[in-house]
């Protein structure tokens, strides 16, 4: 049974941090040359060239041209070279006065599948330009980008809540069906007779639901609402629900009542019954 707690209201603040020009800081080190992204994730459509670009940079400009190259690192790696993907180069030449060049690969959208496959890189240069603390390896994720279709969204779907990374409860029955356009009715959230209104965002693979919706009246707590709650903390804004090819993962929520009161936070996991 799902326990009731009372939500403490917090304001979370971001900090950002961000710097367009390389010369901004006066970086006193030695050169070193680096991968700019531990990760890099490629989702490929259909009729487009399916090229990722993966960008090393140096900490100091050359007067000369500096070329550097890149390794598969097959034990970390379960894409296919020729299947899954070829290099467009394996090497990059960052030109005097530059900072930045790019390794650039080529994936291959008709044998990728929505499952990413990896393909792990290391960097190759003279060890004097390895420096410890940077990022010598990458990791890139290769997959077909899964279309999201109304016909594929409506029916019936197996949820599980979760609270914390855990599971919480039993799977239970859900449906969603379409009222019309981009605008869905999302039945049984939280194992409840509820039916909330979603509205899709096919190109970003995502489900926005409006909170303050009604959900259902408790026998103590009366009517219950769904809110965006992040840990303790309510976020006036919708909860941003993510659809890929293995289900529907919503953003975090609570189902509160007039005097906050209620059920949170937790997100639910659907999968599609066949």
């Amino acid at each position: 049974m799902k326990k009731l707690y009372i939500l403490l209201i917090f304001l979370l603040s971001i900090g950002l941090w961000g710097c367009d020009d390389h010369e901004a800081g006066v970086y006193k080190g030695g050169d070193f040359v680096t991968f700019l992204n531990k990760t890099e994730n490629k989702v490929i459509r259909e009729n487009e060239d399916g090229i990722t670009e993966i960008k090393i940079g140096v900490a100091k400009k050359s007067n000369t041209d500096r070329t550097f190259s890149v390794t598969v690192d097959a034990a970390n790696t379960t894409a296919v070279e020729g299947q899954d993907y070829d290099f467009v180069n394996k090497n990059v030449t960052i030109p005097a006065g530059e900072f930045v060049g790019a390794i650039k690969v080529k994936g291959y959208y008709d044998n990728l599948t929505p499952e990413a496959v990896k393909l792990t890189l290391n960097l190759v240069a003279d060890q004097s330009m390895l420096q410890e603390g940077t990022t010598t390896s990458v990791v890139v994720n290769l997959s077909r980008f899964f279309e999201i279709t109304m016909d594929w969204l409506e029916g019936n779907w197996l949820a599980q809540d979760t609270k914390n990374g855990a599971n919480d409860g039993d799977p239970y029955d859900m449906t969603i069906e379409q009222i019309n356009g981009d605008t869905i009715a999302i039945g049984g959230l939280f194992g409840t007779p509820s039916v909330i209104k979603g509205i899709v965002s096919f190109d970003d693979s995502q489900i926005e639901i409006p909170v303050e919706q009604y959900v259902f009246t408790h026998n103590t707590l009366g009517p219950v609402y769904i809110f965006n709650v992040v840990g303790s903390s309510l976020k006036n804004e919708p909860i941003i629900c993510d659809i890929n090819y293995k289900g529907i993962t919503t953003g975090s929520y609570g189902l509160l009542n007039d005097e906050m009161r209620g059920w949170f936070p937790y997100i639910t996991i659907m999968t599609k019954e066949e």
